[in-house]
């Protein structure tokens, strides 16, 4: 993929994620600066779907990011150091997590988040919940089984995220990225961040659920600075 390609498809999710309309060569040109016409960015654009980045509803409309876009965007947010701004609240956080309030600190990251925070401490087998209602509200789905698919999932994570304990336990690579499926939900719709933690109480496993349009670069941001903050004590 050449530097143009990543930059237009980057973009492309991007916008898709702030607005929520499908990408069109039109609005991509009018709001940035790729060096070439609507008409080379619409080849652009086949070219992605055509590779499985971008999907098309309806032969004359605009297109919509498929999960390996999604990844692609996650994947660029790492490597061009977008998702390092450290979050102005992040320290607040931090005191709440620190001071062995883990309810508190689960409600003020969901709340900042307007995701589905999740925190499950290792040693106790206790789970702490918050902004079921956010997510429900910023999902958009189209029959009323995947919104029963999506509440299974909630009502069923403190067992899958007890079975895949071990998974978990040896992994190093943190924060971990999921769209779609995830070890933790089975709804196509969703999309999990999840971080490991180490806590006052022990390990502390720190999950946000939300639609797949979340913001990434916020969640990621938020929990890379979490995570760097108690490393560094």
């Amino acid at each position: 993929m050449t530097d143009r390609t990543r930059n237009i498809l980057f973009s492309s999710v991007a916008r898709f994620i702030a607005e929520g309309l499908p990408v069109t060569s039109e609005r991509l040109y009018e709001s940035f600066d790729f060096g070439i016409k609507p008409a080379m960015i619409r080849w652009e654009l086949q070219e992605l779907a055509d590779s499985g980045y971008l999907r098309q509803m309806h032969p004359s409309g605009g297109r919509l990011p498929t999960d390996k876009a999604y990844r692609f965007f996650v994947r660029e947010l790492v490597s061009r150091g977008d998702a390092d701004t450290v979050p102005r609240r992040a320290a607040a956080f931090l005191g709440e997590f620190s001071s062995g309030n883990p309810q508190s600190f689960v409600d003020e990251v969901a709340g900042y988040l307007d995701l589905l925070g999740i925190g499950y401490e290792t040693d106790h087998g206790a789970m702490y919940e918050s902004g079921l209602g956010s997510l429900l509200t910023h999902l958009e789905l189209p029959e009323k089984r995947d919104l029963l698919e999506v509440v299974r999932d909630f009502e069923e994570l403190p067992d899958r995220i007890a079975a895949c304990r071990d998974r978990w336990e040896t992994t190093d690579e943190w924060p971990q990225v999921f769209i779609g499926e995830s070890p933790f939900t089975t709804s196509g719709h969703l999309a999990v961040v999840a971080d490991r933690l180490a806590g006052p109480a022990g390990e502390f496993l720190l999950i946000a659920v939300g639609p797949k349009r979340m913001d990434y670069r916020k969640s990621l941001s938020l929990f890379r600075a979490l995570e760097r903050s108690i490393e560094e004590g």
